[in-house]
């Protein structure tokens, strides 16, 4: 992936990133211009899963194993109620 210092066009350096949720669908990029000399910027822009285009080859089961899987363990105790209702 490429970013561009949205002040001079170059080309910039992602130096860190943090997580914005859970589910690691949101991202800040912290980023350098790599034209120190002349612009020198520094920014955050924001990454985002949107939509897909094709769904993976996965099944629903092995994909709802590794999403169960993620879980804490009260968020698994609050599902396990949720089901036998």
């Amino acid at each position: 992936m490429r970013v561009i210092c949205p002040f001079c066009a170059n080309k910039a350096i992602i130096t860190s990133s943090d997580s914005q949720n859970k589910e690691d669908t949101i991202k800040n990029l912290y980023c350098a211009c790599s034209n120190a000399k002349s612009c020198g910027a520094s920014f955050v822009y924001t990454l985002s899963f949107n939509h897909v285009l094709n769904p993976p080859s996965k099944t629903t089961t092995e994909m709802a194993f590794n999403l169960v899987n993620r879980m804490s363990e009260n968020e698994k105790k609050i599902l396990r109620n949720q089901l036998l209702c």
